[in-house]
């Protein structure tokens, strides 16, 4: 049979919560080659589709001979102020790939998306990824920025004097107002404000404090050591804070895990530069893509 007669006899459609079994199976056989292979167990599963606010009702699979080959995990809410899709993971099992299963499932759900008022689709690819470049540039997604996973396999390095009058203790109602003065950039969609409130519960949240005044924090999900977010006083830099608070991570990290840093703007060269310092090394990078609909 030729490719042409395949493609017609698949359907792409819409799953909803009844796909969820199979949808984690092709997830995990979709993602068991990748560029960097990983496996979530079911639990971890169901949170990475709270942390990126997946609606399974608009998740795109696509099924040939009733079987789910092919699948677009669908996250929603604002990005910069628009109505947003994010692409939480698109795959296709290996026996299925360079058959146009991906753009088979984009050509479908793209112009529904927009009628439903959907303003603008975002997604991250791995910069070595080509193909899939190469298809979302086709279906005219630009390039944003460019994010790196950095990691540590080791204790962190620490440079200059710990941090002088400081004590790290937990956050519980954190002053975003203070904490965004912080900032340098803006972070990735699963790093954002909105993704930690929804996965609040899997995460540990450690503020630096002098006295009664917050002078850094870190956001991190303690068994794996994965840092979703960190920033510190602007005027209160190169003192030991940011040190001693990813050395808070480590402390709380299960055996056999290394540290991440998870999609942080490469274009932040200080933040970067002091990652890199303290031992860290880049693991991979993806490019941040965007499309208006």
């Amino acid at each position: 049979m030729d490719k042409g007669n395949q493609t017609s006899l698949r359907q792409c459609r819409f799953l909803g919560e009844d796909y969820f079994e199979s949808l984690y199976e092709t997830f995990t056989a979709a993602f068991s080659d990748y560029v960097m292979p990983f496996a979530l167990t079911e639990t971890q599963f169901r949170n990475h589709i709270i942390l990126t606010a997946v609606d399974l009702e608009r998740t795109v699979g696509c099924i040939e001979d009733d079987k789910l080959i092919g699948f677009s995990l669908n996250g929603f809410g604002l990005w910069e102020g628009l109505e947003t899709v994010y692409d939480a993971g698109t795959g296709v099992v290996p026996t299925h790939r360079r058959q146009g299963v991906s753009r088979q499932i984009f050509e479908m759900m793209l112009p529904i998306f927009r009628e439903q008022g959907i303003r603008q689709f975002l997604l991250e690819v791995i910069t070595a990824n080509d193909a899939a470049i190469s298809l979302y540039e086709n279906l005219g997604f630009n390039k944003v920025r460019e994010l790196a996973l950095l990691q540590c396999d080791d204790p962190i390095t620490a440079l200059g004097q710990p941090a002088i009058n400081m004590e790290t203790r937990e956050i519980d109602n954190p002053d975003w107002h203070l904490l965004t003065s912080f900032w340098d950039g803006k972070p990735s969609w699963q790093n954002s404000i909105d993704a930690l409130n929804r996965s609040i519960k899997q995460k540990r949240f450690l503020g630096a404090f002098d006295g009664e005044q917050c002078v850094g924090y870190v956001v991190f999900s303690a068994k794996f050591g994965r840092i979703a977010q960190i920033a510190v006083d602007k005027s209160l830099r190169r003192r030991g804070i940011g040190t001693a608070l990813v050395q808070a991570v480590h402390s709380e990290m299960a055996e056999g895990y290394s540290m991440q840093v998870i999609n942080i703007d490469k274009s932040l060269s200080d933040t970067t530069s002091f990652f890199l310092n303290r031992g860290f090394y880049e693991r991979l990078s993806q490019h941040e893509m965007l499309k208006s609909l």
